[in-house]
């Protein structure tokens, strides 16, 4: 998270709006009154408008999106993507303005995760939604002297489920052997340089996705 305080106020010129946004390269800007967030003002509200507005004059404008400072990684993905933005405020639970995650910053960030990392076997398993486990998942890795990296559900349906997990170990096909045996099916097998070049595609694919929102 960017901790310094780039916000504007309703008394904040449109020119200086849009200089900001030019310096920033930021698709949006947290507006606050005082410390308080009152919300979003995306650059495409303003490019075309005179200005000797204020950013009062656009208070029709301002979406109300953020997350809260305890969101997890994944609830900050799923904001990045649902709000399509580049710039998620963080505010408190007394809505006070903390700083903003930026897109850019937050997929360097992830990158440098253990989980993308560090050297390991990348599987996607598949299993009944309603009796997978992520402790007999660790249970299966770590019994063949596995190390489990990272695990998270990456897609949901109503009837199963598929798990992205990576992990390390000397033992991989008696690991696969044990996950068949316990009713997960193997829907892929990724080797690691493969699904690092994935992740920066996704995250490529995303930034162009913006841009070309923001023209």
């Amino acid at each position: 998270m960017t901790t310094h305080f780039l916000y504007i106020e309703p008394n904040t010129s449109i020119e200086e709006v849009k200089l900001l946004f030019e310096a920033h390269l930021l698709s949006a800007l947290p507006v606050c009154e005082g410390n308080t967030f009152i919300g979003v003002l995306r650059k495409e509200a303003v490019d075309e408008e005179d200005k000797e507005t204020t950013v009062a004059d656009y208070q029709y404008a301002l979406e109300r999106f953020f997350v809260p400072l305890t969101a997890t990684w994944d609830v900050v993905v799923e904001a990045f993507g649902r709000y399509h933005t580049d710039m998620l405020p963080v505010i408190n639970k007394e809505e006070h303005f903390i700083g903003y995650y930026h897109l850019d910053e937050f997929v360097l960030q992830l990158s440098q995760t253990p989980f993308i990392q560090e050297a390991g076997h990348v599987l996607i398993l598949q299993k009944d939604a309603l009796s997978y486990s992520f402790a007999e998942i660790s249970r299966i890795v770590e019994e063949n002297r596995g190390t489990l990296l990272g695990l998270y559900l990456s897609n949901r349906t109503e009837d199963n489920v598929h798990i992205t997990l990576k992990l390390a170990s000397e033992r991989f096909s008696d690991i696969l052997q044990d996950f068949r045996r316990y009713g997960y099916g193997i829907l892929t097998e990724k080797d690691d340089d493969h699904y690092r070049q994935e992740l920066k595609d996704i995250a490529d694919y995303f930034e162009k996705y913006l841009d070309l929102g923001n023209r």
